[in-house]
């Protein structure tokens, strides 16, 4: 052999699978090869075998699948990996009484605690008013009426508070409501009722973990993503949720991170705008690394419908309980959101802005369009959730560059939820047309698929993929309710005419999330000179039917070319 051809001979070589590329052609080859970390060529077996040498390594895969590692584009690592570790875990409580059940064992396991805090209740599993008010603090007097209790919703938008907690922070009924939050009171007595919502739960401090701590739980992150398939990921901090930067620069330092990752931090309009954007530079500075950069800047244009705090054009339900619209309102003035994008687009950073609502997100694009968004090169900012939308909106979101970051996980009536919270708080018909999916791709957008997590307690994106093809349930045990049979069948059918193919549920996890992610350059697809971030199916979900694509197995992952999880070994 030539020095020359030495020089490109492949470390390893796969044959014997159907590699989905990940191109905007769609294309598949027979072989991958793979040298220094990066991929060298994706063809047919006698074009790939040609960069073998005398050290390469071939392997017949026999037939599996074979396509670009997933990328979560909208996340909060380390998810419910710290609750799991330091507090009370909430997320596998599927009524009060199990949340309860925690608390107290929690209490009696931790005698020594000054304060118990915990994650993940669902509003989902209450009743009546606290369906609409959250649930009540004597629930939790009852287990401690000395001790604090604060536990945190599974969205992160709400805090569940006992009467000693209220009272450590000095929190009382005439404790006046901060701008876009929500203190509940008692209807009838005024008393404080036991949550607070949005802004409000600014008033309780978050507990703070060590840097090691925060280490611990994004390890424990990363092992469970891997799993999934999941190679990159953008990880937001802001509404107590998601580590900091400095947690990540630690775990790539000392050579530990095995993720791609891009981190956005939410920027607070009680607070000077220009100070957050110089501290967030600040720390992009001291932290950027070659895996883990700081991007973007994370903004809330409202809150959300399970707490009455999403900015809709239209009131709420009657049946929602509520005797005014007082909440409908955005967290952001349309001048100082517009102003705090051109700030952002100037520092170099992305936009990320959190909207539900019709009317937050008709604000979001207002905004957009007064900072001249429309003239920025390649700012990409992004759209979050996109639950209520109105078509001239989603027209209007190609013009100003906007890249859709959307969760397919809730893209159908989800069981104990959609009936209960959604059609409740909408009205049925508002609640069939939410979570629009065709008409973003068809409307010509870039659209990133991503879970969200903690919010979506499993984040498997074959389950995402599956329901965003279906609209139809997934995942139903984690649901506790029977599997359907049909992709037809209607109790869980959200918007059968948003349907879109396996192949654009495979692009929004592949190719648009390295777009959303600034890292197209790096990973996304399997292109040689990109990164060997890649992952191996049992089957090819395009090829099953569309009901079973989340049975579809991972396993192997692939970052960097190292496999970093195998299923035959569980590691």
């Amino acid at each position: 052999m030539s020095f020359s051809k030495q020089s490109f001979a492949a470390d390893w070589i796969y044959t014997g699978a159907t590699v989905w590329i990940g191109d905007a052609d769609h294309r598949t080859s027979a072989a991958l090869a793979v040298k220094d970390g990066r991929i060298l060529a994706a063809g047919s077996e006698t074009e790939v075998l040609r960069f073998a040498g005398p050290a390469t390594e071939v392997e017949d895969l026999r037939g599996a699948f074979v396509m670009p590692g997933f990328l979560d584009s909208h996340t909060h690592a380390p998810g419910t990996a710290l609750p799991d570790l330091y507090e009370v875990s909430l997320y596998t409580c599927k009524s009060p009484e199990a949340c309860l059940r925690a608390v107290r064992r929690f209490i009696r396991e931790h005698p020594e605690a000054d304060e118990v805090r915990g994650a993940g209740w669902d509003i989902a599993g209450f009743t009546d008013k606290e369906l609409i008010h959250g649930p009540r603090k004597a629930r939790l007097d009852e287990l401690s009426d000395v001790r604090p209790i604060i536990l945190r919703s599974y969205d992160g938008h709400a805090l569940w508070l006992n009467s000693a907690a209220f009272a450590r922070y000095g929190i009382t009924p005439r404790t006046p409501e901060p701008a876009g939050g929500v203190i509940e009171h008692d209807p009838h007595t005024g008393a404080l009722w036991g949550t607070l919502k949005e802004e409000a739960a600014k008033l309780v401090p978050p507990r703070i973990y060590s840097v090691q701590q925060t280490v611990r739980a994004l390890k424990l992150y990363q092992a469970r993503m891997h799993r999934y398939g999941i190679t990159g990921i953008a990880s937001i901090q802001g509404a107590g949720l998601g580590a900091s930067a400095e947690a990540f620069q630690l775990m790539e330092r000392e050579g530990d991170l095995l993720l791609r990752i891009r981190f956005a931090k939410e920027i607070d309009p009680e607070h000077d705008v220009d100070d957050q954007i110089a501290a967030l530079r600040e720390v992009k500075v001291r932290c950027d690394g070659s895996l883990f950069k700081v991007t973007g800047t994370k903004f809330f244009a409202d809150g959300v419908v399970e707490g009455g705090t999403a900015f809709l054009h239209a009131p709420y339900a009657a049946k929602a309980g509520r005797e005014s619209d007082e909440n409908n309102a955005a967290v952001w003035g349309l001048g100082d959101l517009a102003s705090a994008y051109r700030a952002a687009q100037r520092a170099g950073f992305q936009s990320v802005t959190h909207a539900i609502g019709d009317a937050a997100t008709r604000r979001v694009l207002n905004a957009l369009r007064l900072a001249g968004a429309a003239r920025w090169r390649d700012a990409r900012p992004v759209i979050t959730h996109l639950q209520v939308v109105r078509p001239q909106d989603i027209r209007r979101m190609r013009h100003l560059g906007v890249v859709a970051s959307v969760q397919p996980f809730w893209h159908m009536k989800e069981p104990q939820w959609w009936s209960r919270v959604d059609a409740t708080m909408l009205g049925v018909r508002r609640a069939t047309r939410e979570y629009p999916l065709r008409r973003l791709f068809d409307e010509g957008l870039t659209v990133a698929s991503s879970s969200d997590h903690p919010i979506t307690v499993q984040p498997n994106p074959l389950v995402a993929i599956e329901i965003g093809v279906t609209r139809n349930l997934a995942a139903a045990a984690w649901y506790g309710v029977a599997d359907i049979t049909r992709a037809d069948s209607k109790r869980h059918l959200l918007g059968k005419g948003q349907r879109v193919s396996v192949e654009r549920m495979l692009a929004s996890y592949t190719r648009h999330g390295a777009f959303l992610m600034r890292c197209e350059n790096e990973c996304g697809a399997l292109l040689p000179g990109l990164s060997a971030d890649f992952i191996v199916l049992d089957r090819d979900p395009r090829a099953v039917q569309p009901i079973e694509i989340e049975t579809c197995r991972v396993l192997r992952t692939y970052f960097c070319g190292r496999m970093v999880w195998d299923s035959a070994s569980g590691a």
